[in-house]
């Protein structure tokens, strides 16, 4: 077992953690109550036997379990994740998975929606760009970032319902950059948590970049990348809004006959797709269009 525990605030709750996270926002005082915790150890004996027999993951109503090559999570009770390192990784190895995928799991069964895409600030508006892995919301984000808007979350937006408004709550401040992104913007690796697990990123700082206070999410643009002769952008109308942010949950590749969009779930996302405004746009990645983007991200919000 670890013996100190650290406390931060993330998605508007506390969590009070065995293993230390250098760039969430820390509370200095204990928390008697955590919102959530990290706690190393304390797998359960039911799960090693499941594992034996060829299942890499277990998911019921409100727990799930699931291994790789870095680590063995147990996330369960709406506010507990137990991880150890698990095959060849470390322990440093499996808490890469911890504030993604595991939080994003956690969170989504605290009735929040996930949303794969990071959330900024700009121009007193909450914007989400958002897109599977590759679609270049990292590059977009960072030169966003560049014109002076203050991100709110990297890879994973929280948004919760409250009081009749959709609410983006605060990650934490920092953004994980692909080696050619660290390179172009002069950034010196020798400073840099490198996470390989994660399409070997690099873990940049942006304490003096982000915006920690939650806020009505105002817009979400859905970046694709697809075969397509030039860059196409639209605001998206009608039902497409809602199969565009189904689509862009976090989690959605879970989803199956234990693991779905309860109707509650469906309710949240439908709320949502009404109070915001969604664009669409689809880009050839063999083209330099990234400028095109952010102009026509910063002309409609």
């Amino acid at each position: 077992m670890m013996d100190k525990k650290y406390y931060y605030k993330i998605y508007g709750l506390t969590l009070a953690s065995d293993y230390e996270f250098p760039h969430f926002i820390r509370l200095e005082e204990k928390v008697e109550t955590p919102d959530i915790e990290i706690i190393y150890g304390g797998i359960p004996d039911f799960i090693k036997p499941q594992i034996d027999e060829g299942f890499y993951k277990g998911i019921k109503k409100d727990e799930m379990w699931f291994y790789n090559s870095a680590g063995l999570f147990y996330i369960h009770d709406n506010n507990k994740i137990n991880f150890i390192e698990y095959n060849k990784g470390t322990i440093d190895d499996a808490a890469v998975f911890l504030p993604g995928l595991c939080l994003a799991v956690l969170l989504w069964y605290r009735k929040m929606i996930m949303i794969h895409g990071a959330c900024l600030r700009m121009k007193d508006k909450t914007v989400i760009v958002a897109g599977n892995s590759g679609a270049g919301k990292s590059t977009l984000t960072t030169e966003l970032i560049k014109r002076g808007a203050l991100l709110m979350a990297d890879d994973v937006t929280g948004i919760a319902l409250e009081d009749g408004q959709f609410i983006s709550f605060p990650a934490f401040p920092a953004q994980k950059l692909c080696e050619d992104q660290v390179e172009k913007n002069g950034l010196d690796t020798s400073n840099l948590k490198q996470v390989v697990y994660d399409l070997n990123k690099f873990e940049v700082s942006r304490k003096d970049d982000f915006y920690d206070i939650p806020a009505k999410v105002d817009a979400l643009f859905r970046v694709e990348v697809q075969d397509v002769s030039a860059l196409t952008k639209e605001e998206i109308t009608g039902a497409e809004k809602l199969k565009i942010i189904t689509d862009c949950i976090y989690i959605n590749w879970l989803f199956n006959d234990t693991f779905r969009l309860e109707p509650d779930d469906m309710f949240r996302c439908i709320g949502l797709s009404n109070q915001i405004a969604v664009h669409k746009i689809c880009r050839n990645k063999t083209q330099d269009t990234i400028k095109e983007i952010l102009d026509y991200i910063e002309s409609n919000v």
